[in-house]
């Protein structure tokens, strides 16, 4: 017994230790000749890209004749597909006569975009550099002596002291430069910290990584990092050799794109088609999804050609990792989603309430649809409450007066409590940034509150459960599911002058499945408090009924930590810490309600317009990847500080109680280019059944007291009443029945 428990254990340690070695390999998938039929070396490439939308290759050429240097661009039939590369057509620009010379004949060069495609830059191993200005995005061929920026008539081989630049890498958002100094066995890569985006005679070097550590033997050349700078990728060749074993070399960033915080990871033997291959230049593409490896030496599938390869993650050479900006990017907004949802309904139950304060009852139970909402949601909803009216007027009894117990005065009556309820449905897109994949989002949620008048002052309490499906739009088939329950008070307090100011408490609990490719791969818990208050001004400005508002919205969210297992094409498990974060936001703008009266119902021609700035800060997030047990932060910012919302729509409402409402509205970043528009409607019908309880005393009639109920049936009007002399020594009561009706 002892000794199979010995050889079971002895196997399991074995297949952990094998599982956590194993490496992600990339899946060779075809191969493609970028030179013309009968013709080598045209390109020999040392440099290559392709654009986001994978329709176009870029190429430079390492040997041209005369020193004369081309850039050889190629348009892809099928995005991505190098089969489809049109190498009959191409299109061949010279890199001669403007500013910097490209250099002479083996003079390994670069080609870099900024981040928009709108700045092409062309760096030379001897340090010189083309930058040229593109009025459209990747429109390389449109370069001239009118798009060349002005030379700098600076060297950066000297000015940032490195040997020989083989490769070249910006950040994301261009405040960080990467130079590959790949001279054969003293390798090392510099990083250049930036003060201007994207204009590298504004660099300071800040560090030097030195490769050799890693076993580097030969030549360094083109450098990557993933998408959020948590990997870096450095591609190694041979010049001249057949058959030699090179490798691509991955390290581990704590920090993004911080190259101090650099682990070496593990490296991939090149190969291609069943043979090793040198790597010159490389590239990722389709989001990760993919990576294009260009030869310069000749090998069994011929001269200088391009390699195309399957990733079986986002940038899974060495290593998988899930998509954990992006996963935790959308959690964090499932959670501003939920204080949103709940404030936006409540708030929407104190304008319905203005519209209609002077209904007799306004018990409501109304659907709503939201359809493309930005920040998930709903705008637009009717969640109605019974505000009580006396209904005395519909009769003709002049001696029935309504009275407090202290006074003859008519005083309306206190309202009881009144219920609501709201379902609402939207649908929206976010992200969509350099380090987070876009994310589709569905939310569904129903809403049930309960509220009165005191004191001219409204009090209520509201529960909300609500469901966010989240789908991060990659390759890595990642997706959330949450429910959450949340509880709101909230109250609305009367100020001077018209004005109001609308409250609300609200705690939330949330459950978090995370799931991959169908899969549920982690759990998370929440919970938060939040706040908001709405300021509001009815005075009447102008025959719209334009009224100013502002808002402040404040919410606490702490998130457990747990364990992401991925899935075991992954074969990455990751750890998370527990978070705890700030959200909030600030508003202004103006609302306007216009309402047409016709005979038996009301057209309301209402919207707003509001300026909204997001108050929420940078929130960083911590975990632990098992292949390198090596802490890692992430950094999640505001994609917009700055937005505005427009709405404009119409309710229509008949007498008998039913509404029917659309709105339009349009959500728009004034930080870039980012827009969501929607389409929101209501369908409702109003409680009519309308009943007053009373009691009236009448001091000056020998203190008669009466007790009386007034209830409306169609057009008849049924009135139960009793009366009772309250301080007679002998008591005098008695009751009725009164039926009154309108023909």
């Amino acid at each position: 017994m002892i000794k199979r428990l010995f050889l079971i254990s002895f196997c399991l340690c074995f297949v952990m230790q094998t599982v956590h070695a194993g490496i992600v390999e990339p899946v060779f998938k075809q191969f493609k000749d970028p030179n013309q039929d009968g013709v080598d070396n045209v390109p020999s490439t040392v440099s290559i890209q392709i654009t986001p939308d994978g329709k176009k290759m870029f190429l430079l050429d390492h040997l041209e004749n005369a020193g004369s240097k081309k850039v050889y661009i190629y348009d892809l039939t099928t995005p991505f597909d190098i089969s489809t590369l049109d190498v009959t057509n191409r299109t061949i620009v010279s890199l001669d006569g403007y500013g910097d010379n490209m250099g002479g004949n083996n003079d390994n060069k670069d080609i870099e975009f900024n981040n928009d495609g709108t700045k092409v830059f062309f760096f030379s191993e001897y340090g010189t550099l083309q930058i040229h200005n593109l009025t459209t995005p990747y429109d390389v061929a449109s370069i001239s002596s009118s798009t060349v920026v002005a030379d700098d008539g600076l060297n950066y081989k000297t000015k940032y002291s490195v040997n020989n630049i083989k490769g070249v890498e910006f950040n994301n958002d261009g405040t960080k430069m990467y130079f590959v100094d790949g001279t054969q066995h003293a390798t090392k890569i510099a990083q250049i910290n930036l003060s201007t985006p994207f204009d590298p005679m504004s660099g300071t070097k800040v560090h030097t990584l030195d490769t050799e550590p890693a076993g580097v033997a030969f030549y360094t050349m083109e450098p990557s990092f993933d998408d959020d700078g948590t990997r870096l990728y450095i591609s190694e060749a041979l010049n001249n050799s057949t058959g030699a074993t090179t490798y691509m070399y991955v390290y581990k960033l704590s920090d993004p794109f911080e190259l101090s915080s650099a682990t070496f990871a593990g490296k991939w033997p090149i190969t291609a088609n069943g043979q090793n291959i040198s790597a010159y230049s490389w590239t990722f593409g389709n989001n990760g999804m993919k990576a294009y490896i260009a030869t310069e030496d000749a090998n069994d599938d011929g001269d200088d050609i391009i390699y195309e390869y399957d990733l079986t993650c986002p940038y899974g050479i060495v290593i998988c990792e899930n998509e954990t900006a992006s996963i935790t990017s959308a959690q964090v907004e499932i959670a501003k989603n939920v204080i949103y949802q709940n404030s936006s309904n409540i708030f929407k139950r104190f304008d319905w309430l203005r519209r209609n304060e002077e209904k007799t009852n306004l018990n409501s139970h109304n659907i709503k649809l939201n359809i493309n909402n930005p920040i998930l949601a709903s705008l637009k909803n009717n969640l109605e409450s019974s505000l009580n009216n006396t209904l005395e007027k519909s009769f003709t009894d002049a001696e029935y007066i309504q009275t407090s117990l202290k006074n003859e005065k008519p005083n309306s009556n206190k309202r009881n409590w009144s219920y609501w309820s709201h379902g609402d449905i939207s649908f929206g897109r976010v992200g969509d940034t350099f380090s987070f994949k876009p994310k589709e989002i569905k939310t569904k949620g129903i809403m049930f509150g309960a509220d009165k008048l005191v004191n001219d002052r409204i009090f209520g309490y509201a529960f909300r459960y609500g469901n966010d499906e989240v789908d991060i739009k990659s390759n890595a088939n990642n997706e959330l599911d949450s429910q959450s329950f949340t509880l709101n008070i909230y109250g609305n307090i009367p100020l001077k002058n018209k004005s109001y100011l609308n409250a609300l408490i609200g705690a939330s609990f949330l459950s978090l499945d995370q799931l991959t490719s169908g899969v549920v791969s982690g759990e998370r818990n929440g919970k938060q408090l939040f706040t908001s208050l709405s300021y509001e001004n009815e005075n009447n400005y102008t025959k719209y009924d334009i009224i100013p508002f502002g808002k402040f919205e404040l919410g606490i969210t702490q998130f457990s930590d747990y364990t992401d297992f991925g899935t075991s094409s992954t074969n990455s498990i990751e750890t998370h810490e527990s978070l705890t974060f700030k959200t909030g936001n600030v508003s202004t703008g103006f609302k306007f309600d216009n309402i047409l009266y016709l005979d038996d119902r009301t057209l309301s021609r209402n919207g707003f317009v509001e300026y909204i700035y997001d108050l929420t800060p940078d929130i960083d997030h911590h975990y632990k990847n098992h292949i390198d047990n090596k802490r890692i932060k992430k950094t999640i910012s505001a994609h917009s500080l700055h937005n505005i919302k427009g709405n404009i729509g119409f309710e229509y409402m008949k007498k008998d109680g039913y509404t029917v409402a659309i709105n339009y509205e349009r959500y728009q970043s004034l930080d870039d280019s980012a827009h969501i528009d929607s389409l929101l409607f209501k369908f409702g019908k109003k409680n009519n059944k309308n009943a007053n309880l009373d009691l009236i005393y009448k001091p000056m009639n020998n203190n008669n007291t009466e007790i009386s109920y007034l209830k409306e049936l169609g057009n008849f009007n049924l009135k139960l009443k009793s009366n009772y002399s309250l301080f007679s020594k002998i008591p005098d009561y008695g009751a009725n029945i009164e039926l009154s009706g309108t023909f």
